[in-house]
């Protein structure tokens, strides 16, 4: 888990009210002498994201995702510090009301049970192939997010399809059922809908707890 913020700054990427994040979910395995070549689960295609060494280990990643932390008693313009970092952040945009010391949208606002300053945006999320369709990805950016912020006020996301290749990208039916697919995986955790391209989850609402346990269960893991 990691972070790049400025300490000083007068907006864009420079703004001290907003800070990058980025953090990856790995397991450190310890390969042994007598192995297979390739015969190891991590060396399955589809198994991991990457590899790297780490002392007599080999980290495997099998998750990554990458996104934006929002202080608002502190941003100097948050629609400066969106713009700057890519057309993706933009659409976050609608969330917020205000250049200057800026609020959450009156309609967003009303419906949140946490009280903060802070708002957690999730730009991507990357899980390896052979994860995918258990719940694993689900838990582990859940309990990541919590690194990322322990208290936010709200997570906002835009879901995409990212799986599917360029092809898959301009075929609409193909595309229109993945993002449905995508829609339904993160409702499962409690992200909703609010405006035509983003999802949002109020920490504070119980039902992300309790799914966020259940597939805690469901894969033996501690809750």
């Amino acid at each position: 888990m990691g972070g790049d913020a400025p300490l000083a700054g007068y907006g864009g990427e420079e703004d001290p009210g907003v800070m990058d994040w980025q953090g990856e979910a790995t397991v450190t395995v310890y390969p042994q002498e007598d192995d297979e070549p390739g015969g190891a689960w991590w060396d399955q295609e589809g198994a991991a994201l990457g590899t790297a060494v780490a002392g007599d280990g080999l980290k495997v990643t099998i998750l990554r995702a990458t996104g934006l932390l929002v202080d608002l008693s502190r941003v100097r313009n948050i629609y400066d510090a969106l713009d700057a970092r890519s057309a993706d952040y933009e659409v976050f945009s609608p969330m917020f009301e205000g250049p200057g010391s800026p609020e959450l949208a009156g309609e967003l606002q009303e419906e949140l049970a946490a009280y903060s300053s802070q708002v957690v945006l999730v730009d991507r999320v990357w899980l390896a192939p052979a994860w995918r369709g258990h719940g694993v990805g689900r838990l582990l950016t859940a309990r990541l997010l919590g690194w990322v912020c322990p208290d936010p006020m709200v997570v906002a996301l835009m879901p995409s399809p990212i799986a599917l290749d360029e092809k898959q990208q301009e075929d609409e039916a193909a595309f229109s059922q993945e993002m449905a697919k995508v829609r339904r995986t993160w409702k499962s955790v409690g992200f909703r809908p609010f405006g035509k391209d983003i999802m949002v989850m109020d920490p504070a609402m119980v039902h992300h707890d309790e799914a966020v346990d259940k597939l805690a269960r469901k894969l033996g893991l501690p809750q």
